[in-house]
Protein backbone atom coordinates (compact mmCIF):
# COMPACT_ATOMS: atom_id res chain seq x y z
CA UNK A 1 0.00 0.00 0.00
CA UNK A 2 2.61 2.33 0.74
CA UNK A 3 4.24 1.57 -2.63
CA UNK A 4 1.18 2.73 -3.97
CA UNK A 5 1.21 5.96 -2.24
CA UNK A 6 4.16 6.95 -3.39
CA UNK A 7 3.70 6.20 -6.64
CA UNK A 8 0.76 8.55 -7.00
CA UNK A 9 3.00 10.89 -5.07
CA UNK A 10 5.67 11.05 -7.55
CA UNK A 11 3.15 11.17 -10.18
CA UNK A 12 1.20 14.14 -9.30
CA UNK A 13 5.13 15.80 -8.74
CA UNK A 14 5.92 14.94 -12.15
CA UNK A 15 2.82 16.19 -13.43
CA UNK A 16 3.19 19.46 -11.78
CA UNK A 17 6.76 19.61 -13.41
CA UNK A 18 5.42 18.83 -16.85
CA UNK A 19 2.90 22.12 -16.18
CA UNK A 20 5.39 24.01 -15.01
CA UNK A 21 7.38 23.60 -18.23
CA UNK A 22 4.56 24.09 -20.56
CA UNK A 23 3.65 27.13 -18.99
CA UNK A 24 7.55 28.42 -19.30
CA UNK A 25 7.71 27.48 -23.15
CA UNK A 26 4.21 29.67 -23.46
CA UNK A 27 6.01 32.62 -21.81
CA UNK A 28 8.96 31.89 -23.68
CA UNK A 29 7.00 31.98 -27.09
CA UNK A 30 5.14 34.83 -26.16
CA UNK A 31 8.30 36.75 -25.20
CA UNK A 32 9.59 36.04 -28.58
CA UNK A 33 6.57 36.70 -30.25
CA UNK A 34 6.00 40.33 -28.56
CA UNK A 35 9.87 41.45 -29.34
CA UNK A 36 9.24 40.23 -33.06
CA UNK A 37 6.00 42.43 -33.35
CA UNK A 38 8.06 45.27 -31.37
CA UNK A 39 11.06 45.15 -33.90
CA UNK A 40 8.78 44.69 -36.88
CA UNK A 41 7.10 48.13 -35.78
CA UNK A 42 10.30 50.08 -34.61
CA UNK A 43 11.60 49.27 -38.48
CA UNK A 44 8.33 50.05 -39.92
CA UNK A 45 8.10 53.62 -38.19
CA UNK A 46 12.02 54.05 -39.28
CA UNK A 47 10.84 54.14 -42.89
CA UNK A 48 8.27 55.87 -44.77
CA UNK A 49 5.15 54.59 -46.35
CA UNK A 50 6.69 54.33 -50.08
CA UNK A 51 9.94 52.47 -48.44
CA UNK A 52 7.42 49.72 -46.42
CA UNK A 53 6.18 48.99 -49.76
CA UNK A 54 9.27 48.91 -52.14
CA UNK A 55 11.88 47.56 -49.51
CA UNK A 56 12.37 43.92 -49.49
CA UNK A 57 14.78 43.92 -46.94
CA UNK A 58 12.11 44.30 -44.30
CA UNK A 59 10.20 41.44 -45.74
CA UNK A 60 13.38 38.88 -46.23
CA UNK A 61 14.52 40.02 -42.49
CA UNK A 62 11.21 39.56 -41.45
CA UNK A 63 10.97 35.65 -42.55
CA UNK A 64 14.30 35.28 -41.06
CA UNK A 65 13.00 35.81 -37.41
Amino acid sequence: MMALAVFFMVLARAFQLGKKSEQYKKTEYALKTATTRLEVENEINQKSDVDVRTDTDLFNWLRNK
